[in-house]
């Protein structure tokens, strides 16, 4: 993994009661909304992570495929 890159992965504090994810994930999350509503600059560095790292893609295609869930669920479901 390159040390340089802006999402180097950290581990985020233990909530109370909440899912302890990573920093990383937080990031990528943000990443997807903001490249999923036009921005170009968070699509070119969500690409490049990407790119370089299976896990963060493997998370990003999650990701996705919940969004697409969402968009496509029917009202009342």
């Amino acid at each position: 993994m390159n040390r340089e890159h802006p999402e180097v992965r950290t581990t985020a504090e233990p909530g109370h009661g909440e899912p302890v994810y990573p920093q990383w994930i937080d990031r990528l999350v943000e990443l997807h909304v903001l490249a999923d509503n036009g921005d170009a600059a968070s699509a070119a560095a969500a690409a490049s992570w990407i790119a370089e790292d299976s896990e963060a893609r493997r998370v990003w295609e999650d990701v996705q495929r919940t969004c697409d869930q969402v968009r496509t669920a029917q009202p009342g479901n």
